[in-house]
């Protein structure tokens, strides 16, 4: 299935708006259809054009989070690639003394402190969640903790 962008989708909902206009415009040239049939073609386009704008829309929610997942998967791979054969040991949050979490870049003692206050962990992100740390630090460790 071909991927269609923003462009083709405006494109589209462009040509079907022009369409219910030249059809009421045809309509309105015609004088033999009275006002009432004007109005019911008009009101039959408006609702193509309603649905065609519809689909577009979901089409690109559909896009957009396709588009997002990929992101975070990209990323994923780039911190893997950049940390992969280092030799840096994954610390578990969970089990960890407060020495080996100061040991994780930007962790001081006062910080390994609150992660230990704030266990156990479901996930990583429980790490910032709880208030433990901040986002900022969470962002330089977050390759080199797990909770498992």
């Amino acid at each position: 299935m071909r991927k269609t962008g923003w462009g083709d989708r405006t494109i589209r909902v462009v040509a079907t708006l022009g369409l219910c206009i030249g059809a009421v415009w045809m309509a309105s040239c015609t004088g033999r259809e009275s006002d009432q049939q004007i109005q019911q073609q008009a009101q039959e386009a408006t609702e193509r054009a309603k649905v065609a704008a519809d689909k577009a829309a979901a089409e690109a929610r559909v896009a957009a989070a396709n588009a997002a997942r990929e992101a975070n998967d990209v990323a994923a791979g780039v911190r893997a690639g950049l940390h992969n054969g280092k030799g840096e040991t994954v610390i578990n949050v969970n089990s960890a003394s407060r020495a080996q979490l100061e040991e994780l870049p930007g962790i001081t003692g006062g910080v390994a402190r609150r992660i230990e206050d704030n266990r156990p962990y479901r996930s990583t992100r429980d790490l910032v969640r709880k208030h433990a740390i901040s986002q900022a630090e969470y962002d330089q460790i977050a390759d080199r903790v797990t909770t498992d």
